[in-house]
């Protein structure tokens, strides 16, 4: 799942810069009733670890909303891998794949995710490719506002964006969210031809100042052959303007293989002084079962929204296990459009 640059990101934000001021942001459209809107979303990186680069600069777009009273699509696409290859050049490979990977479950491609979902009380029901029922905090974050050398080696491995069927059912109180999920295994070269299949279950819950995202995964790696994939993750507001929070799986990220048997932890503490700025700092561990491989990440990021449109941000962390210290500066902007 890393993330990279496309080249025209830098003149697509100027050229667009000047459009209609009625855009909002398409996150939340679905609080402002029915309506469809688009999000063109560049972001620009300059990184810093031994040598520049451009870090986790992409593009990507967002189509979100309300069809109908019961009726809602969510489309991401990711445009372009835009980086440099071993000999600083631009790597044609990397934006090349996004668009042969097309039809595979093994590897990322343009579409992250596509599907529709159909409400009746308080029961939703979704179809399409979504992402897999998994992984805490750190997976539910937007990949465009993530940091991939702070992040896991289990988010940076193991595909998540899979094409299934989800069924939720949310309480009264909006504060209690329960799924269960079937979609294509990320072991699995093709969706479905493989006949490889991942199940998952999974409680969302905000109670005061606490909030969990928990669910259980059975992840078909062969035929017969399932990995119980757990994640945990939980928040606790401690003060208006700190949270605590804690990420845990039971494995970790693979090269080769995806996915190994192992713990990964990921406490944080996060500031927020106001609305429009927050700072997070964690520690990442990771060990892995057989051979006892650990690994640990240092890491702190920041941002400020001046705008709504505009994300301005910083990430710098260490790498243990690799010994490398990276350092980023960037920008995101939401060119927001309402489609109806």
């Amino acid at each position: 799942m890393k993330k990279f640059l496309v080249v025209c990101a830098a003149s697509l934000l100027f050229c667009l810069h000047g459009a209609s001021q009625e855009f909002i942001r398409v996150a939340e459209a679905d609080n402002a009733g029915t309506g469809v809107g688009l999000s063109v979303i560049p972001r620009l990186d300059l990184n810093y670890s031994g040598d520049f680069t451009f870090g986790d600069s992409s593009l990507y777009s967002l189509i979100e909303g309300d069809i109908s009273d019961w009726l809602s699509l969510s489309i991401c696409n990711h445009w372009a891998n835009f980086g440099l290859d071993d000999n600083g050049k631009f790597d044609k490979d990397a934006v090349r794949s996004l668009y042969t990977n097309i039809g595979r479950s093994d590897d990322v491609n343009w579409l992250d995710w596509g599907y529709a979902t159909a409400s009746f009380g308080n029961f939703g029901f979704s179809l399409g490719k979504m992402p897999m029922t998994f992984g805490g905090f750190e997976f539910d974050a937007y990949d465009v506002e993530s940091y991939s050398f702070l992040n896991s080696s289990l988010w940076n491995t193991l595909q998540v964006y899979q094409w299934g069927a989800k069924l939720e059912w949310t309480n009264g109180a909006e504060n209690t969210t329960l799924s269960a999920q079937a979609t294509s295994s990320p072991f699995g070269a093709h969706p479905m031809v493989s006949k490889l299949f991942n199940y998952a279950l999974e409680w969302r819950g905000e109670y005061g100042g606490f909030s969990n995202i928990w669910s259980v995964n059975a992840v078909q790696s062969a035929p017969g052959e399932y990995y119980p994939l757990i994640s945990l993750g939980q928040r606790f507001e401690l003060a208006d303007k700190i949270t605590i929070g804690l990420d845990a799986y039971n494995a970790i990220g693979d090269e080769t293989e995806m996915m190994a048997k192992g713990l990964t932890m990921i406490p944080s503490i996060i500031y927020s002084p106001t609305e429009n700025l927050q700072f997070t700092a964690r520690v990442g561990a990771e060990m892995a079962a057989e051979n006892q491989n650990k690994d640990i990440v240092l890491g702190l990021d920041g941002y400020w929204l001046p705008t709504e449109s505009l994300r301005l941000h910083f990430a710098t962390g260490y790498r243990h296990d690799d010994d490398i210290f990276a350092a980023t500066i960037g920008v995101i902007y939401y060119l927001n459009f309402s489609l109806r």
